[in-house]
């Protein structure tokens, strides 16, 4: 792809360009021309590239009719540069979470890149690779003056979704208060990820534990969750805290090692 572009910018610099006031004159009549349900507005770089603002409408069309309208703005364009256009022309076409490059030459109309932004708010370095994963970590939990202080050990098993928005995992925890019998907790959990940068990020969710004690009744338990992650090569560092019925919050500190790259 770079030499394709570095070869792309070649023919563009060596092509006999219009003069600029032509620039400027053929841009004016092409904000007349352009459909106002598709392109909000039109403006130049300053190499004179042309660069379309496309509304919401444009980027919901189906991929190749936006080709077929990027190919009529650029005839347009060719044409409002007339007589004097040059053998290449550029258009880069932006819409609020992605945008498509195109170029125009003897050859006919070439997409040659495109991107899309995909992260959540406040997430500008979404992860793209969806991965299994696997979590171990300590818990301290606080409830009623029945359940006391417990600690334990916390357990899951798991994969991301959607480019690595939101993960769900089935875990196994093991917890103890005092010389009291300890129990074993079930469950399933989930969260929604909002990755900060390259080092840290954050995320909300939820999660359904039963709690099966040596002795007596198992207890149903639901909690919401929420925590900070720091990125580490192969996994993440995890602190998390959560809130559920019967009064119990907790505190877990963990890793998370991923187990797969996709």
């Amino acid at each position: 792809m770079k030499k394709y572009l570095l070869a792309v910018s070649a023919l563009i610099f060596f092509s006999p360009p219009a003069a600029a006031a032509d620039y400027r004159q053929a841009l004016e009549g092409l904000n007349q021309r352009l459909d106002a349900s598709l392109f909000s507005g039109a403006a130049l770089s300053a190499q004179n590239q042309l660069i379309l603002e496309a509304t919401d409408k444009y980027a919901a069309l189906p991929a190749s009719e936006r080709g077929r309208r990027a190919s009529a703005a650029l005839a347009e364009w060719r044409k409002a540069l007339s007589p004097r256009p040059p053998a290449n022309l550029l258009l880069s076409i932006r819409w609020k979470d992605g945008g498509e490059l195109w170029l125009l030459n003897t050859a006919g109309p070439v997409k040659i890149d495109e991107w899309a932004d995909t992260r959540l708010p406040f997430a500008p370095d979404q992860p793209r690779a969806d991965r299994f994963f696997g979590y171990v970590g300590g818990q301290y939990m606080n409830g009623t003056e029945e359940t006391g202080n417990t600690t334990g050990f916390n357990g899951r098993l798991g994969k991301t979704f959607m480019s690595g928005r939101y993960d769900a995992a089935i875990l196994y925890g093991y917890a103890k208060t005092g010389e009291a019998a300890g129990s074993s907790n079930y469950g399933l959990t989930g969260r929604a990820l909002f990755p900060l940068n390259e080092r840290m990020g954050w995320n909300l969710g939820g999660s359904y534990i039963r709690s099966v004690p040596s002795s007596g009744d198992a207890v149903n338990n639901m909690a919401a969750l929420g925590g900070v992650n720091f990125y580490l090569p192969g996994g993440s560092l995890d602190l998390t805290v959560s809130l559920g019925n019967n009064s119990m919050y907790s505190f877990m500190a963990g890793y998370t090692l991923y187990l797969t790259r996709k």
